[in-house]
């Protein structure tokens, strides 16, 4: 492991000569939520030595560059709305906060194409494109906060991944700095590229322990004229899976969104929007998108999923209010806390196939240790967020068998092909983890990328695997 240098009076004065005297907080005057980010506010961390705000892709390839020479962490930041700690600076150092660079530079409507700074928020780019007739189809459930830089760098995912991908899917090209401060365009707005490695995929990912994001150029689809969303419930999780596997083998339905969301969690997110979704049913729940193309085709593709649904057993299925219904999906998190301030979060993803599986062993773990879950999970691709609840462990208790709980839970996953992470990433939280369930060969090969980018280690250090 590298041994890092401390933050002098002289490394500050260099920052403040890049950035600017109103661009740089250090020592005691860094606020308190850069040792932090939105997965970790309530875990003791490190706070960082210097906070630098730099205006454009150049000052943040000279901060790199400073670091590198005098072996000082540097630590990208976005929002903040990570979920695993991978802003969290672990060894102190500089955080990169890049709110400065959040600018849509560029969209043009006739290619189909949009390029934006990494601090520009994902829902700003959705509006933009949609202003255009089109749409950007990255729909990660913090868009209203998120930046587009942290959903490549954690590859997120998101509501339409069953249709249009992850975010790395979305993506032409991107503008890095590497860990020595050189500024590279990856990538290329092109339809097919095998010229060398593909490295745009490789930074998607990789949380910004290779390279800082600092440009993105992002593909748009067409906006279709209807979007519509249904909400059918049923009488168990159980029943709402098997019907995902009907309704994603049809190809002319062809769905963009699938989400489970369970009756416990469903009352929550009505209490907490003050909304009533349900007005005659309660049970588990579908969230059902698809697309049309006029109201003949809408009416042709709800009557079919009309009859998937009542041969699923599905008691109630009705079209609903998608922008009430989306917009508390987005919150769920937030309205499970008002009645359950303690609790663990997952982003579990198994093959589609193997969710009811899934299933059947978070239930029988969960009953085996009093525990208790919720679920509001990206079912159409396999990506179960879920929250564990202590049931009626005592608080005492609650860290250790929380602890064997996971090792038990992700041994389960990886036993149906599954991994840790769908699409918040690994960072802090899930370094352990990772380490003992990952196959030493593949993380030596991680290892090995890491060393030949970054060999002073500065970048991000800490996150994902230790060195």
């Amino acid at each position: 492991m590298t041994d890092y240098q401390t933050i002098t009076p002289v490394i500050v004065a260099a920052l403040t000569a890049i950035v600017g005297d109103d661009q740089i907080l250090a020592g005691n005057a860094v606020p308190a939520a850069y040792a932090y980010d939105a997965g970790t506010q309530a875990e003791a961390q490190q706070p960082p030595e210097a906070v630098v705000y730099p205006a454009d892709t150049r000052e943040v390839a000279a901060v790199v560059r400073l670091a590198n020479r005098e072996r000082l962490p540097v630590i990208p930041r976005g929002g903040g709305t990570g979920l695993a700690g991978g802003a969290v600076p672990l060894h102190g150092g500089i955080v990169l906060d890049l709110r400065r660079m959040n600018r849509i530079l560029h969209v043009d409507p006739a290619a189909r194409y949009l390029v934006a700074e990494a601090a520009a928020r994902t829902i700003d780019i959705q509006q933009a494109a949609k202003s255009h007739g089109l749409l950007y189809a990255g729909d990660p459930c913090s868009n209203d906060d998120c930046v587009i830089g942290g959903n490549v760098a954690t590859n997120a995912g998101g509501n339409r991944a069953v249709k249009y991908g992850v975010t790395a899917d979305q993506v032409y090209e991107l503008e890095v700095v590497t860990p020595r401060g050189e500024i590279v365009t990856l990538g290329g707005r092109l339809q097919k590229n095998s010229t060398g490695y593909g490295l745009v995929k490789l930074i998607a990912g990789s949380e910004g322990t290779l390279g800082i994001i600092t440009k993105v150029t992002l593909k748009l689809q067409p906006l279709a004229p209807i979007i519509a969303t249904d909400l059918a419930v049923f009488p168990s999780l159980a029943a709402a899976l098997a019907a995902v596997k009907v309704i994603r083998a049809d190809a002319w339905l062809d769905p963009v969104s699938l989400e489970l969301i369970d009756r416990h969690t469903m009352d929550a997110l009505e209490r907490y929007q003050a909304t009533r979704f349900l007005p005659d049913a309660a049970g588990d729940c579908l969230l059902i998108q698809t697309e049309a193309r006029n109201s003949a085709e809408r009416a042709a593709k709800q009557k079919r999923l009309t009859e998937l649904l009542e041969n699923a057993g599905a008691a109630a299925y009705f079209e609903t209010d998608g922008e009430k219904i989306w917009q508390a999906r987005r919150v769920w998190g937030k309205a499970l806390q008002v009645d359950h301030p303690v609790g663990a979060s997952e982003d579990i993803v198994v093959p589609v196939d193997e969710i009811l599986a899934f299933l059947a062993e978070l239930e029988r773990l969960t009953t085996a240790f009093g525990f208790a879950f919720r679920i509001a999970g990206h079912a159409g691709d396999g990506n179960m967020h879920l929250r564990i609840l202590p049931g009626a462990i005592p608080a005492a208790k609650w860290p250790a068998s929380l602890a064997d709980f996971r090792h038990r839970l992700y041994e389960a996953v990886y036993r149906l092909g599954g991994r840790l992470s769908g699409e918040h990433g690994i960072g802090v939280k899930r370094k352990p983890y990772f380490a003992e369930l990952t196959a030493p060969a593949e993380l030596e090969l991680m290892k090995a990328v890491k060393q030949a980018l970054d060999p002073h280690g500065i970048l991000n250090p800490g996150k994902i695997f230790d060195l």
